[in-house]
């Protein structure tokens, strides 16, 4: 019996030494993740983690890839202007960035908010893989208000991001809802082959009707009604009569019956043309 106790009390004495070496194990750890974690945050807010030049730079990244879940896979579709890093700047993601929490709604939602994407679809595939569909807004035309020029898509919408002077081989329109009329103009210059590589710029009348305004400084009245018959009129009389290349200032096509030409050498001196 005694010696029963005795062993049951080295026992005791050995668990409870064993508990305290656990305890104290446990804390030493709890210790060294929050000096590790301390650590990581001063190396984050003192920029170590963004500088290129930093032997830390992405080491959040490094060790993420170590458990398979950094970003060694991204591919991205339906550019058509914008470059792929601009994506991936929009939604702060770099290749092999670590994708710990990275939400792919969240994603989604602020490559919406950037002016030049229309729609945007973003998928995270496990444990390491992006994909990322964009429909980008593409610029159209560029329009001038209260003197200034903005360039703008298909809708008339107008882009934040992009300068008019960066901007090359767009048409130019001015005036009432001009921003919103410009699709269906240039979609009947389409038509008329040749026509559209002509024009410079156009001019919404009273938010009616358009008068176009050639490179080579001749004006093109359009009627109000039947847009694309006076377009087609205005090409035959350049196949028939190479119009263009003539000494004309105006070539007026408000009428439907006739074609008033108003020539360089005499301001009032007007030739009217019956067409059929």
């Amino acid at each position: 019996m005694v010696k029963r106790n005795r062993f049951k009390k080295g026992a005791d004495k050995t668990a409870k030494k064993d508990i305290s070496l656990v305890w104290r194990a446990g804390a030493r750890s709890l210790s060294v993740a929050a000096i590790f974690a301390t650590a990581m945050y001063g190396i984050i807010a003192g920029g170590h983690v963004t500088d290129p030049n930093s032997v830390l730079f992405n080491v959040q990244g490094r060790i993420a890839g170590q458990f398979g879940y950094a970003a060694q896979d991204i591919r991205i579709a339906g550019l058509q202007t914008r470059s792929p890093a601009s994506v991936l700047k929009a939604i702060r993601v770099l290749p092999n960035d670590s994708l710990v929490g990275f939400d792919a709604n969240t994603a989604r939602a602020v490559l919406e908010k950037v002016d030049w994407v229309k729609k945007a679809e973003v998928r995270r595939i496990y444990p390491n893989k992006l994909e990322i569909d964009i429909v980008e807004r593409v610029p159209f035309a560029i329009w001038q208000r209260d003197g200034e020029f903005y360039v703008i898509d298909k809708s008339g919408a107008a882009f934040t991001s992009l300068e008019a002077r960066d901007v090359k081989g767009l048409i130019v329109v001015t005036g009432e809802g001009a921003h919103k009329k410009v699709f269906e103009l240039v979609n009947h210059l389409e038509v008329q082959s040749g026509l559209q590589s002509e024009i410079a710029a156009a001019g919404r009348i009273g938010d009616r009707r358009w008068n176009l305004y050639l490179k080579n400084g001749l004006k093109v009245m359009l009627p109000e009604k039947d847009m694309a018959q006076g377009l087609v009129r205005l090409k035959a009389l350049q196949d028939t009569v190479g119009i263009f290349d003539k000494a004309v200032a105006v070539v007026d096509l408000r009428q439907s019956d006739r074609v008033v030409i108003s020539p360089l050498d005499g301001g009032k001196k007007q030739l009217k043309v019956s067409q059929r």
